[in-house]
């Protein structure tokens, strides 16, 4: 991430007439373009060595720019030599910026939550990122998207999408194209943590416009967000675009991609867990548990969800035992209900499923409450509990049409018809894919479930799968019903 606007800075620098301020300026400038050039060779190792050189150099004439460049290298640092590397240069830094404010002070201090973060401690990081936002800076686009960063990991979401917004202005009037994409993928994040998912796909639109249609890592970056959005609203068509576009770019651009989030998340919502355990595992394999539950892009959720779905509960409960302490040492809402919504579908725990509730009434996210709603509700049914049952997969159907996420409510009112509700069944019009027009085939000439996965050499789980979607699809409830519709 970008840590200080230089062309501000030389613009400044420029009208009081300060020549040796720009040379400075200048002169990180270079140091920070060696600096990526290595990183993006694949050597963390060597940008760490080139921005820690600069700021011992910089130290005696300069300690407070060495100080924002030691802040850079805990960056590298982490890539590098691992978290412990990166708190201590960032440490360092704090103590160089002792007595600056301003810019410089921001940045450290922000880089410095960054750093007590990777390194497990969450409270000491919201201090942090706190005491960086309230600091008065210069207006400038780069340190609007910084102070959105520092919202929004503290778990000040509003702000942070204010922050965010404005810097997206900020960049538009100066024609900063990087900055203004910044400031969009803020938006967009802010936007999902809020639950506003029909204004993060307008606000995903506006990313992907604002890079335009060459291939390049921004246009990846925006390719991920609108999946990711997609993923959670259901619109399967636009999410699978994404990523089979994303997937023949990066082999382009010789980029690895380890797994997907947003696919594992679109086939948790299809019913396909086996699918989503694997896309989720595949992502995991580039983030410890902690880190995939506290960040900014959380999916270990989704993967607890897929594990107990597809038979998996062994790891499910692995994950949760993992990361439980971590989450509610956070203080947020949302990592807090998240995590109690975790281990309450491990167990079935109504105490754990009522805890998650009270924290979601406190973060306002009406997609997530949706989602916790919705295993709640599950639970009831199973518990025979079907008044209670109904009482929150009805909450949950609400709630997943007020943000849009309409594959979601369909399954939240399958749920509710499971639970005794008489509500009419509409078919979703959408056409059956090949693998769903056999079973359905099968089926109606009698098949059980058990013979359909014999003849196709599949799991039973697998056409169950097949079987709900089918149903949906066709608009029915019944076996006999599929052969009627495949009649007309």
């Amino acid at each position: 991430m970008k840590t200080l606007d230089l062309r501000t800075t030389r613009r400044h620098n420029q009208a009081v007439g300060g020549s040796e301020p720009l040379r400075q300026a200048e002169r990180l400038d270079h140091v920070r373009s060696r600096a990526e050039a290595a990183a993006r060779a694949g050597s963390a190792a060597a940008a760490l060595a080139v921005v820690t050189g600069a700021a011992e150099d910089a130290e005696q004439e300069n300690p407070w720019r060495a100080a924002v460049l030691l802040a850079d290298a805990s960056w590298y640092a982490r890539m590098s030599h691992g978290a412990p590397r990166s708190l201590q240069l960032a440490r360092a830094a704090a103590l160089l910026a002792d007595g600056a404010d301003g810019d410089v002070a921001f940045v450290v201090h922000a880089r410095l939550g960054d750093a007590l973060q990777w390194n497990g401690r969450y409270a000491e990081a919201q201090r942090e990122w706190l005491r960086a936002a309230a600091m008065e800076t210069a207006p400038t686009a780069d340190l609007l998207c910084q102070r959105s960063a520092a919202l929004l990991r503290a778990g000040e979401l509003a702000r942070g999408r204010e922050s965010a917004y404005a810097a997206a202005a900020r960049a538009r009037d100066v024609g900063e194209r990087s900055w203004l994409r910044d400031a969009l993928t803020y938006q967009v994040i802010s936007e999902i943590h809020l639950g506003l998912l029909p204004e993060a796909t307008a606000s995903a639109r506006e990313f992907a416009a604002a890079v335009g249609a060459p291939m390049s890592g921004d246009r990846l970056e925006a390719l991920g967000l609108r999946a990711w959005v997609d993923a959670l609203t259901g619109d399967e068509r636009s999410c699978r675009a994404c990523i089979a576009e994303a997937s023949t770019a990066s082999a382009a651009l010789g980029f690895t991609i380890m797994g997907g989030m947003a696919a594992g998340l679109l086939s948790l919502s299809l019913g396909r867990y086996d699918e989503a355990v694997d896309h989720l595992e595949a992502k995991l394999s580039d983030n410890p548990p902690v880190a995939a539950l506290l960040s900014l892009r959380p999916f270990l959720e989704a993967l607890v969800e897929a594990c107990v779905r597809a038979g998996r509960r062994d790891r499910a409960n692995a994950l949760v035992a993992e990361t439980f302490e971590a989450a509610v040492e956070t203080r947020q809402p949302r990592y807090v209900s998240l995590a109690l919504r975790m281990r309450a579908v491990t167990s079935d725990e109504s105490t754990d499923f009522e805890a998650a509730l009270a924290e979601h009434a406190r973060w306002g996210n009406r997609f997530e409450e949706g989602r916790t709603r919705l295993l709640y509700g599950e639970a009831l049914r199973r518990a025979k509990r079907r008044a209670e049952a109904r009482e929150q997969l009805s909450a949950a159907a609400s709630a997943f049409a007020f943000v849009s996420a309409t594959t979601w409510r369909r399954r939240a009112l399958e749920e509710l018809r499971a639970a005794g509700a008489r509500l009419p069944r509409v078919a979703s019009g959408a056409a059956l894919t090949a693998q769903e027009q056999r079973v359905a085939l099968l089926v109606a000439e009698g098949l059980s479930n058990k013979e359909v996965a014999s003849r196709l050499v599949v799991s039973t789980k697998t056409v169950e799968g097949h079987l709900r979607n089918i149903f949906e699809k066709l608009g029915v409830t019944s076996r006999a019903q599929v052969a009627r519709a495949l009649e007309r």
